[in-house]
């Protein structure tokens, strides 16, 4: 790695100087029609119970109605008169803070990341730039809008959270310090290896989430460490830069299939990045935030059995994590756990068009769900895009349509459609106690109770995808041809691919942000 500075048209960093380093079998169920019966129709109080607590006041609604609703006069004098000296105390404090140096770290930063010589790309939008942080937070944000990305195990979405860092990183650099494509590649597989091994520090981390979105965790982490290896940071640079970025990370579950979780994305990478540029910039913190040190939580405020281990500084050789565990290739843009009754679907769609000559709903009397317990993708009637990307019930219920779901799926017109909605109300769920909520244990089931009281199933343990069996290189170069031909043309798209196939031998890693 070089020793660089950070120069390249940007005025606000020419003072920077980085010192140091760099996817069936038949199951016969048989049910009665009563409890048939009672289970749809606890199933239906249930939707209703849903929609009416929709209907009430939440905490959140009172809040947001209060601060819409308040006015002046509503301000007692005593409020004004405390309100107002504490206004004029923090002014005085702010000021004399103006004096510290930690403020002029802050502020020269501040003055580069919104320079109006903004030099990173911003995918699929040729000629525009954006400043280096801004453009991975972009880019990230893209990388999630689907919920189409890659997934690790333990449960993270690895790749979106580092490269679009590296990316603005690269095009950040001046000409004579710009690092090559080896280098790129390193520092990516570093910020790879950072989340796996900080995932692997906790049994509950190995679980599909309930708490916070873990890319927003362990994303901001990889993406701070994979920046801090570009910029060839040193050692104390490189423990500041995790430090400043466990400070900077973590978003709710909560968010999940919502319009706010690609921002998951978007700001681990971005969170990342500032990281590193701030702990460049000399901006210190807990030199400890990895350790597990009782009554003052680091990194272990995030997972509540953390025990973190060494990571062995590598001699000759280093195992990385992604030589023992691969990830996982989604065919269709949808949450992971969505791919395994997919494919359960399509098994059972077949058998139904072998017994009967077609698919026919109406031979449908009811659909089982055998899924694990995980309450934000199991959504019974999904009502915008992003809830059906994280449901079961939908998909399980389009791939029966359809024989398969696409980008299409997902669209007003298809989410809407009255013979979708009417195998929706068919859906009954069951939660297996060996169906655990885990992308390397759980497995996807459907039982379709016929009219007649016959029963057809269909199962996936692995889907075609999955890390047990990846896509061929094949399917994988299908899927990005497809998706990059909706914004480029096909001689650009041909073009990356080579990029990235020869990224080793590429003398400027700036020129892959550069084709993007």
């Amino acid at each position: 790695m070089k020793h660089i500075s950070l120069m390249h048209e940007l005025p606000a960093m020419k003072i920077l100087q980085l010192s140091g380093s760099k996817l069936s079998s038949p199951y016969h169920f048989l049910r009665s029609q009563k409890v048939l019966a009672a289970s749809r129709q606890v199933h239906k109080i249930s939707a209703q119970v849903l929609e009416s607590s929709a209907a009430e006041e939440t905490v959140t609604s009172s809040f947001a109605s209060f601060i819409h609703g308040v006015r002046p006069e509503h301000l007692s004098e005593v409020v004004r008169h405390r309100s107002k000296r504490m206004i004029l105390d923090s002014i005085g404090v702010g000021l004399v803070g103006s004096t510290t140096r930690v403020f002029n770290i802050a502020l020269r930063y501040c003055q580069q990341l919104y320079a109006s010589n903004a030099v990173s790309s911003v995918y699929g939008r040729k000629g525009l730039k954006l400043s280096p942080a801004l453009a991975a937070f972009t880019n990230g944000v893209a990388a999630h809008s689907m919920d189409f990305d890659d997934t690790w195990h333990p449960a993270t979405h690895p790749s979106g959270a580092v490269l679009p860092a590296l990316l603005a990183a690269s095009q950040m650099l001046p000409p004579s310090s710009k690092p090559n494509g080896l280098d790129f590649l390193l520092a990516f597989n570093v910020g790879i290896e950072v989340q796996g091994r900080l995932m692997r520090f906790s049994t509950e981390a190995h679980n599909i989430p309930k708490r916070f979105h873990p890319p927003s965790v362990v994303g901001t982490m990889g993406s701070a460490a994979a920046t801090a290896k570009l910029l060839s940071l040193n050692v104390t640079q490189c423990a500041h830069a995790l430090a400043i970025a466990a400070s900077l990370a973590g978003a709710p579950m909560a968010n999940a299939a919502t319009q706010a979780k690609p921002l998951h994305i978007g700001n681990a990478t971005r969170l990342g990045l500032e990281a590193a540029l701030l702990a460049a910039r000399g901006m210190e913190a807990s030199p400890l935030i990895l350790d597990d040190i009782p009554g003052c939580s680091g990194f272990s405020a995030f997972y509540g059995d953390y025990q973190p281990k060494l990571l062995p500084l590598p001699a000759n050789s280093h195992e990385f994590l992604l030589e023992k565990q691969d990830v996982a290739f989604k065919r269709f843009p949808a949450h992971l756990g969505m791919h395994w009754i997919v494919d359960a679907a399509a098994s059972v769609r077949n058998l139904l068009i072998n017994y009967s000559g077609s698919f026919s709903p109406s031979l449908i009397r009811a659909i089982l769900l055998r899924i694990p317990v995980s309450k934000y993708i199991n959504r019974p009637f999904p009502e915008s895009e992003h809830q059906a990307r994280h449901s079961f019930q939908f998909n399980a219920c389009t791939a029966l349509l359809d024989g398969e779901v696409g980008l299409n799926s997902f669209t007003d017109g298809c989410l809407h459609r009255q013979e979708l909605t009417e195998l929706l109300d068919k859906v009954l769920v069951e939660h297996p106690e060996d169906n655990v909520a885990n992308f390397d244990k759980m497995y996807g089931e459907i039982a379709l109770v016929l009219e007649n009281g016959d029963v057809l199933t269909g199962r996936c343990d692995t889907f075609y995808g999955h890390w047990r069996k990846p896509l061929s290189r094949e399917s994988l170069l299908k899927k990005f041809q497809s998706n990059a031909s909706h914004v480029l043309p096909e001689d650009k798209v041909n073009s990356i691919i080579t990029t990235v196939d020869n990224l080793e031998n590429l003398p400027d890693s700036s020129q892959l942000a550069s084709s993007l």
